[in-house]
């Protein structure tokens, strides 16, 4: 079962990093993310390390630069597991592939999912509302999102540096990393699961059959961004604080529509009353 992060403590509750410091007990041990990694690290300050989030100034390093090392290497061990896994696949859907199974969403999903959260030494106490609210959200999306949910950067960083953290330990061998980190990965997106992106696969079908795709952009006053097929409302996507969720979030909202809207747009005389109604309704909101 997946550990899942508690509903954050109210502001001033959260424990300062540099009083947890003090006191080593008040971090849970590092040696449970060996466990769950099924691997005991040589050099234990490299896990430290790749367990410090950057607002930790007392040890004077954070895991940055694992961060780093390990997303160039994750990046090699899955072009190398997908180039000779799918020998008949064409470099463009490779590419696409190995995006999608090392993007942001899916790293942070993996830190979820095995825990790895949990052990991460921070002060800042927004990472925890920001860890829980993801939680949430993907709920509603058992793979991948696509764009359309905010994900913690921090979640994907801490399981970069942890790649990086064994890489180093093990002499850089990559067949120890893949070992380690496999089974963690999954599941995998696969070619049968690869989604194309709202925006790309909504342009794609409208450029197929000729459609005119226009979009309102509201989002720096009202945070929303309306899709408009044949100047026919197609669907609306709102986030305030990000405008390419919104974007995403409206054009996967008009993909849901297409198919009725294609409908209208086959019934010119239906197509014409449609547009009238909605030209009626735009006047009514706003003036």
């Amino acid at each position: 079962m997946e550990p899942h992060p508690q509903k954050p403590r109210g502001e001033g509750e959260t424990e300062s990093c540099a009083d947890s410091y003090e006191s080593a007990e008040s971090f849970p041990s590092l040696e449970g993310v060996e466990q769950i990694l099924g691997y005991s690290f040589t050099n234990k300050r490299l896990l430290e390390e790749a367990y410090t989030h950057a607002s930790c100034q007392k040890n004077q390093f954070s895991y940055e630069r694992l961060e780093f090392m390990g997303d160039s290497v994750l990046s090699l061990l899955i072009t190398k597991e997908q180039f000779f896994l799918y020998p008949d696949l064409q470099p463009g859907r490779l590419t696409r592939l190995r995006s999608a199974n090392v993007d942001k969403e899916k790293l942070a999903r993996v830190a979820l999912k095995h825990g790895l959260h949990r052990f991460l030494r921070h002060k800042k106490p927004k990472i925890e509302q920001q860890i829980y609210e993801f939680a949430e959200a993907i709920k509603e999306y058992p793979l991948h999102s696509n764009g359309q949910i905010e994900v913690p950067k921090v979640l994907a960083d801490v399981v970069e540096s942890t790649i990086g953290a064994v890489f180093v330990d093990c002499n850089c061998s990559v067949d120890t990393v893949w070992k380690v980190f496999k089974g963690l990965l999954e599941p995998m997106i696969v070619p049968e699961t690869l989604k194309v992106h709202p925006v790309t696969e909504l342009n794609e079908r409208c450029q197929k059959r000729g459609l005119k795709l226009e979009f309102k952009d509201s989002w720096q006053r009202r945070g929303d961004i309306d899709f408009y097929i044949e100047d026919y409302f197609a669907g609306r996507g709102e986030y305030p604080l990000r405008k390419d969720i919104a974007l995403n979030r409206a054009a996967k909202a008009a993909l849901n529509n297409i198919d009725r809207i294609l409908k209208n747009v086959e019934n010119p005389t239906l197509m014409m009353k449609l547009r009238s109604r909605w030209r009626k309704v735009l006047k009514f909101v706003y003036g």
